[in-house]
């Protein structure tokens, strides 16, 4: 997207603000009962009472809610030591690693907005919509069955829905002590005028509250699980056109690939009319000394040819694809993109000479690095493999992958990327702890990590790759379009109820994680109002740390 086409929309959202603002002040908006805080609308609505009390009517389904929530109680505990580890570990990662910025870190990717978020296709909505609707409504349904007033419920409007709300009473969720804190500050006649009003008929225990609390959340992983099970079905009814196929991985900066066109995250499919599906072949057919014409898979799922030239080497040297952040090569001022030549006066002309160049060295031996740009002094480390020679921490083709023309090339076996995706279920099965963990960090992450291992969903270039068969072959290409949606509605609603386990106020995990804080503060302060008030210090403080760590995590690369 060009600065034009974002000034365009940056014009467009003043506009739209600029509208409310005026809706707002001349009372058209409280006249259908929404209020704005900034451009963001609340609509509110009473018509979801039936259906409240629908839901939660009679002995035993009060009594279903209550066990439900219950459970969902531990599942919010152990979430929130999960999260609260990862984020904090993610922030120190962040702090002492320096990392150069990617796209996890632009702004537009902060927010788990479907579109916005370069990650997260339009289609996506679907499961953003049911997300929120099903979190606040349970909210609502157990507030109702513990005779809890829920004033409204609505959505949260920017130009598009981004959230929806139940209004519980807070008095009763929380008690008076939480109502004199939001009152302390206005007039005095006003405070002593409010201090004469009735008591309320039921004020939530902590059990009750906890319960309501932790409901939302509780909905986002009962949904998450039902989708995720129907998505990981589906997968059986899909298998790949071709066993193997090439993925362009990278594309080195000044190499004949780029100046020819070609961009990373594609498919190689023809070289001169033959199909490729190794790297040797790959590698043999660009090798002669003329120009070759390279057909690619797009990411918007249509072939294109590319005219590259041909020769036995990339000019001279191995191509660095990537380094290392905080290793010898990055410390030593090596970047990506640029060709190692020689190293201690030994020429290297590709993989096999660097190779084999590597297995005599040492950890903490110094080599003479020369690339085509710079020439550098390297002091070896310890090879993370375990292997007793010494490592430079940068990335190069090797024996799985192939550099032709400055590309770094994979084999992407489509059949054990399907399984793989398969067997994610019974990955969470397994009764190491740290498999177990690695498990849902990699649920987690999914739609971000690269193609050769993530997954964010059949995108067009992705499903030209399999084929559905069996008694779903019928529905075509509508196969991988129902995937996608069980897929996002899957994992929305485990990142939203992940999220939310946050114990951090304002999130739900932040409130429950102060009701945790009560008893806990109760064995060395009698005094009921000094128990409150240190209970409430530790859960801001929580909070701030929290959301530093977020910034950090986020904001760090730029700046640090």
């Amino acid at each position: 997207m060009n600065s034009y086409f974002w000034m365009l929309l940056v014009n467009l959202f003043l506009l739209y603000w600029l509208i409310v603002m005026l809706l707002d002040r001349k009372g058209i908006l409280a006249r259908y009962n929404i209020s704005a805080a900034g451009p963001v609308l609340m609509i509110r609505t009473k018509r979801g009472e039936r259906l409240l009390e629908l839901l939660s009517r009679g002995t035993l389904r009060a009594r279903f809610w209550r066990v439900y929530a219950t459970i969902g109680t531990g599942l919010v505990l152990i979430a929130m030591v999960f999260m609260f580890v990862l984020v904090i570990y993610g922030a120190y990662s962040t702090f002492i690693l320096h990392p150069e910025p990617t796209t996890i870190n632009e702004p537009r990717n902060w927010l788990l907005i479907p579109g916005l978020n370069q990650f997260i296709p339009m289609c996506a909505w679907v499961g953003f919509v049911i997300a929120l609707v099903v979190h606040e409504l349970s909210h609502a349904v157990l507030s109702t069955v513990e005779r809890i007033k829920v004033k409204s419920m609505g959505l949260l409007m920017l130009i598009v829905p981004i959230g929806a709300f139940a209004e519980p009473d807070s008095e009763q969720l929380f008690g008076e002590r939480e109502r004199k804190e939001r009152k302390k500050g206005t007039a005095g006649a006003e405070a002593e005028s409010e201090s004469r009003e009735p008591e309320p008929k039921k004020v939530a225990t902590s059990r009750e509250r906890t319960r309501i609390l932790s409901a939302g959340v509780t909905s986002n992983f009962c949904v998450a699980a039902i989708a995720f099970t129907l998505f990981f079905a589906l997968l059986f009814s899909i298998q790949p056109v071709d066993e193997s196929v090439l993925y362009v991985y990278q594309v080195a900066k000044g190499s004949p690939a780029e100046q020819a066109g070609i961009t990373p995250e594609v498919f190689i499919t023809r070289v001169d009319g033959t199909a490729m599906t190794t790297v040797e072949e790959l590698t043999a057919a660009l090798s002669t000394e003329v120009e070759h014409t390279v057909v690619i898979l797009q990411k918007n799922g249509e072939e294109r040819a590319f005219a590259v030239p041909g020769g036995t080497t990339n000019s001279t040297g191995l191509f660095i694809f990537d380094v290392v952040a905080g290793l010898p090569a990055d410390q030593a001022g090596l970047t990506r993109s640029m060709r190692i030549t020689s190293i201690d006066a030994v020429s290297i002309t590709g993989y096999t000479d660097f190779s084999a160049f590597m297995n005599t060295t040492l950890p903490g031996q110094v080599i003479e690095v020369q690339t085509d740009a710079i020439t550098v002094a390297v002091t070896l480390t310890e090879s993370p493999a375990g292997e007793e020679t010494g490592y430079m921490g940068v990335i190069v083709a090797g024996t799985t992958a192939s550099s032709p023309r400055g590309m770094l090339v994979f084999e992407f076996p489509t059949q054990e990327y399907l399984n793989g995706l398969r067997g994610i279920p019974a990955s969470f099965l397994t009764l190491s702890p740290r498999q177990w963990l690695a498990s849902w960090l990699w649920l987690t992450i999914m739609p971000i990590a690269p193609l050769p291992t993530g997954f964010g969903g059949f995108t067009p270039l992705l499903a030209q790759l399999f084929e559905p068969v069996g008694t779903v072959a019928e529905l075509g290409s509508a196969v991988f379009w129902l995937a996608d949606i069980l897929f996002w509605i899957g994992w929305i609603n485990f990142y939203v109820g992940l999220f939310n386990c946050l114990p951090a106020i304002p999130l739900d995990g932040g409130y429950v994680f102060r009701e945790m804080l009560y008893p806990v503060v109760r064995l060395g302060i009698k005094e009921e109002q000094r128990k409150e008030k240190v209970a409430r210090g530790i859960a801001a403080l929580f909070a701030l740390f929290i959301f530093s760590a977020i910034v950090i995590l986020l904001a760090g690369p730029y700046l640090l």
